[in-house]
């Protein structure tokens, strides 16, 4: 199976350039389109192409149906894989969206519907948060905290809004998208004394104040895009750890491709 890795890399001096997709570089059969950040590439494995959330789904997806008309698998779905390590939503605007709706549009808009982007997921958002977090939040909740998040939530509700919109209006609505929300993973890492307060800012505080992962939820509502829920399914076994406090490591990815697999179900 021919297999479309397309690999982003960010440039210098704050720019991100467009990548296009020749019709060369396209696969011709079913296409499962997976778009994000150095999770959705699989980061935190010894080889991101086998072993990252991406790609083990992938291969769990040949198994389903995939095509209109009479049941029939498809061996030949293929993955053209744009997430770029370091991805922000900011990033994934200017960078990864426009091939991806360049894809959509010429696969969807075809006449054939077996060669039809039919699954699109993503993961993105992380880098927009833990940064300012990590860094204005480390004292508390405090009111500085308070306002960088509220920031953050405020650029990133409005980005997301634009990629989910944007990916759904090309796509139409028969094609499934679904986007994960963030698992938490600091406890297995060396700023583990700040797990709790980011278990307030993913999920809120449960008394009025919403959490990250609600802002997705809400997003992708709106556009009839489903959920891949990870926060609270991982444990400390999933993760790198140390000095790493981002990434799953094989057995969490497993878990993630898992959750996406039930969500597509």
């Amino acid at each position: 199976m021919r297999r479309t890795w397309i690999l982003v890399s960010l440039l210098t001096f704050m720019t991100v350039p467009t990548v296009a997709l020749g019709q060369q570089d396209l696969p011709f059969e079913p296409v499962h389109l997976a778009l994000g950040d150095s999770v959705a590439f699989g980061v935190g494995t010894p080889n991101e192409e086998k072993l990252g959330y991406s790609a083990v789904l992938d291969r769990w997806m040949r198994s389903d149906d995939c095509r209109e008309g009479p049941a029939e698998a498809c061996p030949g779905l293929d993955m053209v894989n744009l997430a770029v390590p370091g991805a922000t939503s900011s990033s994934l605007i200017n960078g990864q969206l426009q091939p991806a709706l360049q894809l959509i549009g010429v696969r969807n808009g075809d006449d054939d519907p077996g060669n039809d982007v039919v699954l699109v997921t993503l993961t993105i958002g992380g880098n927009d948060l833990f940064n300012p977090v990590v860094g204005n939040c480390s004292g508390g909740v405090t009111p500085a905290c308070l306002q960088v998040v509220q920031s953050v939530f405020a650029t990133y509700s409005q980005n997301l809004a634009l990629i989910l919109g944007s990916l759904r209006a090309a796509a139409g609505p028969d094609t499934q998208i679904v986007i994960m929300t963030y698992y938490n993973p600091l406890g297995a890492c060396r700023l583990a004394a700040l797990e709790p307060l980011a278990d307030v800012v993913l999920e809120g505080d449960g008394g009025g104040l919403a959490g990250f992962n609600d802002v997705i939820r809400g997003t992708a509502a709106a556009f009839d895009v489903d959920i891949a829920d990870t926060f609270g399914q991982l444990d400390e076994n999933d993760f790198v750890g140390g000095q790493d406090c981002l990434h799953p490591d094989i057995s969490g990815y497993r878990k993630i491709a898992a959750i996406f697999r039930n969500a597509t179900d």
